[in-house]
């Protein structure tokens, strides 16, 4: 039976409630291995030298990498960093991300099928190309390479566990207590991430709705728009602090974008003015909101 989950303060308890943790792990071979500085010549002190050779150079397994750097940013896109590996995700968003997860889940099992095909080969022709580097073990058979690739998930409700509280009631108030301060520092730094995030997509928009310095238009692509279109889409459910100035800029960048294309905004030129001088004043906002808000320390790498 599951362990019963306490609410951590009433500070936290709406985001306990509208949001859940998702947990995402990634697997995949290691692709590389150190060197013993003895088998290279160099004129330098070999302590300092750290050294290492590239064991896989494949076109299947760089596909597999494309496709996790492909989730992380769609998991940018809808989800809040908390912890290393762990995201917020807001309740309504869980069925259409769940749904998605599983559609890479199926595109990435059909590239390590394509990459674990394709091994035996890869192992044959790296040898020939890294020669008196080259170690067989560092080669496994193809069921242990297998094994290596994984890609899971799981959504998790976040408190202290009640059964703590009956083992010891003073490390019970400790976690609870550590738990809040983890949560007021995510919501702290979920407000700096989606601040840092509009003002540089606002700020590129400026920058392409200048003119160049021959006087024309500068080339306006559709992902400008597109992106922070993508932005304004999800603003809602990822705003979990809150922060009530960052959505009165949201909601002018809505307005402004309203039926908006970027065929139109390279085609019009009145419609470039009027975008360029409200979106200028909506960064200059942003760019002052920035400034007073503390780094974040969350990376989106993990």
């Amino acid at each position: 039976m599951a362990a019963l989950v306490i609410p951590i303060a009433k500070q936290e308890q709406s985001l306990s409630e509208s949001t859940v943790i998702l947990q995402v792990k990634f697997g995949v071979l290691g692709d590389s291995r150190k060197v013993s500085s003895s088998q290279v010549e160099v004129d330098t002190d070999k302590q300092l030298l750290r050294v290492a050779k590239k064991i896989l150079v494949s076109n299947e397994f760089e596909a597999i990498r494309q496709i996790d750097r492909r989730v992380k940013k769609y998991l940018e896109g809808v989800c809040v960093p908390f912890e290393t590996g762990t995201r917020f995700l807001a309740v309504p968003l869980i069925e259409d991300v769940d749904r998605k997860l599983h559609e890479f889940e199926g595109e990435r099992a059909e590239l390590v099928d394509r990459f674990l095909d394709s091994y035996p080969t890869l192992c044959e022709s790296m040898s020939e190309r890294l020669r008196v580097l080259h170690c067989p073990t560092d080669y496994p058979p193809v069921d242990l390479v297998k094994a290596r690739f994984y890609f899971t998930w799981r959504y998790v409700a976040y408190g202290v566990p009640g059964q703590l509280k009956m083992i010891s009631g003073r490390i019970w108030e400790e976690e609870r207590d550590k738990a809040a301060q983890r949560f007021a520092e995510a919501q702290t730094e979920a407000q700096v991430l989606l601040r840092e995030s509009m003002a540089g997509l606002v700020n590129h928009m400026v920058d392409r709705l200048e003119a160049s310095d021959n006087g024309k238009p500068k080339v306006f692509k559709k992902s400008t728009v597109a992106n922070l279109c993508e932005f304004l889409t999800t603003f809602d459910f990822r705003n979990i602090a809150n922060d009530t100035e960052l959505k009165e800029q949201v909601e002018k960048t809505r307005a402004l974008l309203s039926g908006v294309t970027a065929e139109e905004i390279r085609t019009t030129a009145d419609l470039r003015s009027r975008l360029k001088t409200g979106m200028s004043e909506i960064a200059t906002k942003l760019d002052a909101m920035v400034i007073t808000m503390p780094r974040r320390k969350f990376r989106l790498e993990e």
